[in-house]
């Protein structure tokens, strides 16, 4: 049987590939720094108690501790791997802990950043995207098995380079959750009453809306670390002089100027009338569900 320790394996995305990797017949044992044993429990899964002994002693180590604590996690444990084992994190940065992952676990053990695109409210893999950041020469053994595991259970996996995956997630994460959570902050500063205004919504806004909440509901401190990403401040930065550009049209009645902007959006953003098509297939559920 291979036995897997999770390092992280208490808290929810932890807990979620403890449950996933058992189920596939792996034996696991979780290790958190809270000391959370009555998780592991609730489990029916065993609680590190050495650390460093599991991590000498298990076929596979997954990190799945907050992003600012990866790169420090895998420098204290990858030395003490053996050969043969592996390496992998689920974090949503890759580069910087594949360098820490390359740097500080000996010859022989093979090196797999992961990042799965979905949080632990998910049921399954089904439909959901996996990236997978191989290291180059050091992971011939358990990629292939890793990938065949999970697309078995529907999911479509993507294999990309760290430093791409650092730039598309810069845009695909961060900047899409701060401009969410920025239409929230508004939301609270304007004292907009959200509930009232469902009363007078078309099922498009309110998709919009609940999008909004949803980000919301998650955890803060990981939402606040995905910022961390070093390519995300240009993105940020971009993102909040475009919208000033834009305002600044808006707020001096130059309705050209504003109709331009959105052109030049437009074009550059490629299919805009199969984007028009999938939303529409989304609110003509979302008007179904309503009728019920």
């Amino acid at each position: 049987m291979t036995k897997m320790l999770i390092l992280g394996g208490t808290g929810e995305t932890g807990s979620w590939f403890a449950c996933y990797f058992s189920q596939k017949g792996f034996e696991i044992a979780l290790w958190g720094p809270s000391g959370r044993r009555d998780i592991a429990e609730s489990l029916g899964m065993r609680f590190a108690e050495d650390m460093m002994e599991e991590v000498e002693e298990s076929d596979v180590v997954l990190v799945s501790v907050p992003i600012e604590k990866t790169v420090d996690m895998i420098r204290q444990i990858a030395p003490r791997m053996r050969p043969g084992s592996l390496l992998m994190d689920v974090t949503s940065l890759k580069a910087e802990p594949m360098r820490a992952m390359l740097a500080c676990a000996p010859e022989g053990v093979e090196v797999l950043g992961t990042h799965p695109m979905f949080g632990p409210t998910m049921p399954g893999l089904g439909g959901q995207t996996i990236i997978m950041t191989p290291a180059e020469g050091r992971c011939s053994k358990w990629l292939p098995r890793m990938k065949e595991l999970f697309e078995a259970d529907g999911a479509r996996v993507e294999i990309l380079p760290a430093e791409e995956h650092d730039e598309i997630m810069a845009v695909v994460q961060a900047l899409t959750h701060f401009a969410y959570i920025g239409i929230g902050a508004a939301l609270q500063s304007l004292d907009f009453d959200v509930e009232r205004s469902r009363r007078f919504m078309s099922p498009v806004y309110e998709i919009m809306i609940d999008f909004v909440g949803r980000i919301l509901d998650q955890n803060p401190e990981l939402y606040a670390s995905i910022q961390k990403n070093p390519k995300a401040p240009l993105a940020r930065q971009t993102f909040i002089a475009e919208c000033m550009r834009l305002g600044e049209k808006a707020d001096a009645g130059d309705l050209e100027g504003f109709k331009q902007i959105m052109r030049e959006a437009a074009r550059h953003y490629g299919n805009t009338h199969e984007a028009l098509e999938r939303s529409d297939r989304l609110i003509g559920s979302r008007i179904g569900e309503m009728r019920k």
